[in-house]
C-alpha cells in the first residue's frame, strides 16, 4: 500500500488526458496501442513523482509542513533506498513498454521517449535539479503537453501533425496550471529551502497573474479548436471548469497580497487538478465522432 501511495496515482490524470486525446486524434484508433501508451506514460510519470520525492527529501526541500509530496520520506513510512529503488522500477517498466511501441509504430518515437525520460529524470534529478532552476514548469509543458499528445498521436498513425501539436498545447497549459498553484503556494517554503522556483523569481503577484493569462489561453485555444473543427462544439462544455479557476486565481491573489497563508489555500492544486479533469473530459467528448 505504501508503494502505491508513494507514486501519487491522484497525479496520473495528468498523463491519461495527454495520451487520451493524442490517441483519440487518429483517424484510426487501435485500442492495444492507447492501453501501451497509456501504461507507458502513467510509469514514467510515476517514475518522475518518486525522483522528485527522493531529490526532494535529500536536499531538505520536503519536511514535515510541506504540502505537496507524498509524505512517506519525511514520515519514515518508507526509506530513501525504497523510494530509490520503486522510481528506477517505474522507469525501467516504462522503458521496456516504449520499446514495444517503438517496435511497433516507428523509430521517431524513439527520440520523444528519451526526451521525456531525460526531461522527466533531470525535473529534480541529480545533476540537473532544473525544478530547482526555475524551469519546472517549461519542463511539465513540454512533457505532458506536446510529447504525450504527439508522441500517442504518432503511436496510432505513425506519423505527426499540426492538429496535435495545436492541442497539446492547452493540454500543457492545464497540467502547468497544478504546478504553478503549488509553487505559488509554496513560495515560502521553497525560498527557505534555498531553491528557485518561478513565483521566486518573478514574485508571488507576478506568477498570479501568470496562472490568470494561461487560464484564458486555455479556453481561447479550445475555441480556435472548436471553430476549425478539430474539436466538436461540446467541448465548449469546457467553460463549467472556469468558476474552479477563478477561485484557485482569487486565492493565489489573496496569498500574494499576505491575506492568506500557504495552508489557507492549501486545496489551490487540488482545485486545479479537478479543472482540468473537467477540460480532459469536455475534449474527449469534442472527440468523439
Amino acid at each position: 500500500m505504501k508503494y502505491f501511495v508513494a507514486v501519487r496515482p491522484f497525479s496520473f490524470v495528468a498523463s491519461a488526458f495527454p495520451v487520451t486525446v493524442g490517441a483519440m486524434l487518429a483517424e484510426e484508433f487501435s485500442l492495444i496501442r492507447y492501453i501501451l501508451s497509456l501504461i507507458a506514460s502513467i510509469f514514467l510519470h510515476a517514475g518522475v513523482n518518486t525522483t522528485n520525492d527522493y531529490f526532494d527529501y535529500k536536499k531538505g526541500v520536503d519536511t514535515k509542513d510541506s504540502l505537496g509530496s507524498s509524505g512517506l520520506l519525511v514520515s519514515g513510512k518508507i526509506t530513501p533506498r525504497e523510494e530509490l529503488l520503486l522510481s528506477v522500477f517505474c522507469y525501467a517498466v516504462s522503458v521496456v513498454l516504449g520499446l514495444v511501441l517503438i517496435k511497433i509504430s516507428g523509430p521517431a518515437l524513439l527520440w520523444l521517449g528519451l526526451t521525456g525520460l531525460v526531461l522527466g529524470y533531470a525535473y529534480t534529478g541529480h545533476p540537473f535539479y532544473l525544478k530547482y532552476k526555475s524551469l519546472g514548469m517549461f519542463l511539465v509543458f513540454i512533457l505532458m503537453g506536446p510529447l504525450m499528445v504527439l508522441g500517442a498521436y504518432y503511436v496510432q498513425t505513425g506519423r505527426f501533425s499540426l492538429e496535435a501539436l495545436l492541442v497539446s498545447i492547452p493540454v500543457g497549459i492545464a497540467t502547468d496550471l497544478i504546478l504553478l498553484a503549488n509553487e505559488i503556494r509554496d513560495s515560502e517554503f521553497d525560498r527557505r529551502s534555498g531553491i528557485k522556483t518561478l513565483p521566486i523569481l518573478i514574485g508571488d503577484r507576478a506568477a498570479s497573474f501568470l496562472y490568470a493569462v494561461l487560464t484564458g489561453l486555455i479556453y481561447v485555444f479550445i475555441v480556435i479548436l472548436v471553430s476549425t473543427g478539430v474539436f466538436r462544439v461540446i467541448s465548449l462544455v469546457s467553460l463549467v471548469s472556469l468558476p474552479l479557476y477563478i477561485r484557485v486565481i482569487k486565492q493565489l491573489f489573496q496569498k500574494s497580497a499576505g491575506r492568506k497563508n500557504a495552508r489557507e489555500i492549501a486545496d489551490v492544486d487540488k482545485m486545479s487538478a479537478l479543472a482540468e479533469m473537467i477540460l480532459f473530459v469536455s475534449m474527449i467528448l469534442g472527440l468523439l465522432r
